[in-house]
């Protein structure tokens, strides 16, 4: 079939030609431009529609970039429009909105773990207990307990490693 670059006054069996050897391509197009199969579908019906409504008193000169044109104005709003609608945050008044403060449960759940930390800490050599207590709490750099307590930074990440291996066993027989 020739294809049809310029015409004057298209008839419509000359645009229903046209659009059937241009279907695939024009799905095509419309879907990389807005991604969903469905919507490029009613899209394309939406172009060809607006593509034959055209009044027949005005020179087309190129109906390929004519109907791509159309095709192209009507994804631009359907993306503008999604963007629109998905910018516009609906909140229902009678929806549950959870309370930022902890529940009984995670209360009790946390003291009863504090007093076990607590309990485990105290177990700890003297030493052991002040550089994780100067690390954890404090949030005192290796360099800065190790210049505090006058020992080695090596020495610093032995005392961390060992509270941390001796909090673990302790909590694992709790």
């Amino acid at each position: 079939m020739p294809t049809i670059t310029s015409i004057d006054v298209p008839t419509n069996q000359i645009l229903i030609n046209f659009i059937e050897t241009r279907q695939s391509e024009l799905q095509k197009f419309l879907y990389w431009k807005v991604g969903s199969y469905e919507v490029a579908e009613e899209l394309a019906q939406e172009t060809y529609f607006r593509f034959l409504k055209q009044p027949r008193s005005n020179s087309i000169q190129d109906l390929n970039a004519f109907m791509f044109t159309i095709a192209t104005n009507l994804a631009r709003d359907y993306l503008r429009n999604l963007a629109r609608e998905q910018n516009r945050e609906f909140v229902p008044l009678d929806i549950d909105i959870p309370d930022a403060k902890p529940s009984v449960e995670d209360i009790i759940i946390k003291q009863c773990m504090s007093n076990q930390l607590q309990q485990a800490l105290a177990t700890l050599p003297d030493t052991t207990r002040e550089v994780f207590l100067l690390y954890r709490i404090d949030q005192l750099s290796y360099k800065e307990i190790a210049g505090r307590l006058n020992i080695s930074e090596r020495t610093v990440e032995h005392h961390l490693r060992q509270a941390l291996l001796l909090c673990r066993s302790f909590l694992t027989k709790s």
